[in-house]
């Protein structure tokens, strides 16, 4: 009988961690000091014991839910006006309550990608990082942040750090860009600001979408250029970062993403034209938000090791820019003046945050100054002179240097230096070398220099356009 006995205490036993197992417990970003987002509805979800009640208390709503038969119940609060007030969630299920403290209304976003988005304010300029640090006090701008999967060639097995204010050093670890980000949007706006940090460093673009997208979408699969083995199996190769990171926010609504990436991806510059529209799809999806804002950074200026061609990453900016003209609710960042030639993590995040909280300000929020120059329209050719339009502004481009930092393609397929002439948003360009011009250029290759801004401070984004020789005017 002592054999039997076992079997039935080793089945309770099963059984009750079963239960435990599906316990009361909300999703891992519901938790003390969060931001919620303001003026949507606010799906709220969780696991307990299959086919019990869930009820949610929180500003003066109470909503209910059941456990489905795997545990997961999921309940809506209705649409709620941003708060500086902490106040108190309750998730009561029969015996069980759980208690979520200090939760405020107002904007949230996602800050995605690689390795520079997750550079943290510690590794800043020091100059830059000791005067953030001096006026960091500011307890509605809070992040929560997603464990990473792989450090130092070494798998980890640590936990999500929590949400918390802007204090002092607190912001060491914070990502430098999701920052002053949130920081610039906060003073602006005058609303809490939620960051969620989920980047990864070296991880490619392939890693952060589904196994549904790909499966759906053979261009798509077809775009991914390496599959990997060993450390890197972990966080480069399709979807390993889209299930292991991205799917804990499943649930979460958020008012955008920030996404600097693409250094991972510059073997297959142009891949990415291909990988990186398929992803904001694929997120636009997993947010439930077919028009989610999406603003990104286009790679800063760097001497690639090994690029023979020397525009590996020139090329790569391309398929960045491609993507911020043809796909909707999209801001192009530039970052290419903020680089180092010698260091692929450039310490200048200053700027980058900046601009990527005007980007925001423009596209999401309906500023009036430029957020992002942008070049929309098609290249015309006019005898020997190209002119190419810049989107967004009417005036106000400048050139900073002596050199135009532009140049024409010849019959032959040389490239020549242009001259350039400014004429409200248009720059005009000519070269005697190349009298019928069949491509422009702007600063090009993988270490450049940007010559072209607006007064704001914007610059003109790097670029590349074929021109048909038959459409010139003569």
């Amino acid at each position: 009988m002592k054999p039997i006995r076992l079997l039935i205490l080793g089945a309770l036993l099963s059984a009750a961690a079963s239960v435990q197992a599906q316990k009361l417990t909300p999703a891992p970003y519901l938790c003390d000091s969060m931001v919620l987002q303001r003026d949507m509805p606010l799906p709220l979800e969780g696991t307990a014991v299959p086919g019990s009640s869930v009820e949610i208390s929180f500003a003066g709503h109470t909503v209910t839910a059941e456990a489905d038969a795997q545990g997961v119940w999921q309940a809506t609060l209705p649409a709620l006006e941003a708060s500086n007030r902490n106040r108190t969630m309750e998730i009561r299920c029969g015996g069980d309550t759980v208690t979520i403290r200090d939760i405020v209304v107002g904007e949230v976003w996602l800050a995605g990608g690689q390795s520079n988005m997750a550079f943290k304010v510690r590794g800043m300029e020091f100059d830059d990082r000791l005067a953030l640090i001096r006026d960091a006090d500011y307890p509605n701008v809070r992040c929560y942040y997603r464990a990473n999967i792989v450090s130092g060639g070494k798998l980890l097995d640590t936990s999500d750090r929590p949400w918390s204010g802007a204090y002092g050093r607190r912001i060491y670890d914070w990502s430098a860009v999701a920052y002053l980000f949130a920081r610039e949007l906060h003073r602006e706006l005058g609303v809490p600001v939620g960051i969620v940090n989920c980047s990864h460093g070296g991880s490619t673009a392939e890693a952060w979408i589904s196994p549904e997208a790909f499966a759906s979408d053979p261009a798509l699969k077809a775009a991914v250029g390496k599959i990997y083995d060993g450390i890197g199996s972990h966080y480069k190769n399709p979807s390993v970062l889209y299930e292991k990171m991205l799917a804990r926010f499943r649930g979460l609504t958020v008012r955008g993403v920030i996404w600097y990436q693409g250094e991972s991806n510059g073997y297959f510059p142009e891949q990415y034209a291909t990988l990186f529209p398929g992803l904001i799809a694929d997120w636009r999806r997993f947010f439930g938000n077919d028009n989610l804002p999406f603003i990104f950074a286009q790679l800063p200026s760097y001497r690639v090791p090994g690029d023979k061609s020397g525009d590996r990453w020139a090329r790569l900016r391309q398929s960045q820019l491609g993507t911020a003209r043809t796909v909707p609710r999209t801001a192009l960042v530039v970052t290419a003046d903020c680089g180092d030639a010698e260091n692929i993590h450039p310490k200048n995040k200053y700027p980058v945050g900046m601009r990527f909280a005007a980007a925001a300000e423009e596209l999401v929020y309906g500023g009036k100054e430029p957020g992002t120059l942008t070049l929309p329209g098609p290249v015309t050719v006019e005898g020997c002179k190209v002119t190419v339009p810049v989107g967004g502004i009417r005036n106000g481009l400048a050139s900073r240097s002596e050199e135009s930092g532009f140049e024409l393609r010849d019959m032959a397929g040389n490239w020549h230096p242009a001259d350039l002439h400014i004429r409200g948003n248009l720059l005009e360009l000519t070269s005697a070398e190349a009298p019928v011009p069949t491509g422009v250029r702007y600063a090009w290759g993988n270490v450049n220099t940007l010559t072209v801004y607006h007064k704001s401070g914007l610059p003109l984004p790097p670029f590349t356009f074929d021109i048909d020789p038959k459409t010139t005017e003569r």
